[in-house]
């Protein structure tokens, strides 16, 4: 059997996500002591984005990084304003379509079963390209013990 590309990207982070799970109860009992350190906007702070922290955890051996695995759903039409990421962000569309447009460049279309790395500093925007059908996609962030993992630029 050969794997279609969107299958072994859905696998690749399936596994980085089962690997989290699979840390220590210790570790993921510290990391569920620092929920008042929450990285991610709450839902009612940006209308028609929804997300969801799947996994948060402290990484084992290296206790100032967390590792969190997120699941984002936008609502048709649904836009996030210009942000960067203090460390790697890996993007994975599920569901939908995404518009993503880096400070200078053109905008690029992802479709579920693409990804996308963001590099560190790297300002930009995204959406849901679609005004009928909601996007869901995943992110997976290292990010310094008490780091925001998106910073809004104004």
């Amino acid at each position: 059997m050969n794997p279609t590309r969107s299958t072994r990207l859905a696998l690749c982070l399936a596994t980085a996500v089962l690997t989290v799970l699979a840390l220590p109860a210790s570790a993921q009992e510290k990391a569920a002591d620092k929920t008042a350190d929450n990285p991610l906007p709450k839902a009612a702070d940006i209308p028609g984005i929804a997300p969801e922290i799947l996994v948060k955890t402290t990484v084992p051996g290296v206790p100032w990084k967390q590792a969190i695995v997120t699941r984002t759903t936008y609502q048709p039409g649904a836009r996030i304003r210009k942000h960067y990421h203090p460390s790697q962000i890996v993007f994975m569309i599920l569901e939908g379509t995404m518009g993503v447009q880096e400070d200078g460049k053109e905008p690029v279309t992802l479709k579920s079963g693409d990804t996308l790395l963001i590099k560190p500093g790297t300002v930009h925007a995204h959406w849901n390209a679609s005004n009928t059908d909601k996007l869901v996609f995943g992110e997976f962030v290292l990010v310094d013990d008490g780091q925001r993992s998106a910073v809004f630029v104004e």
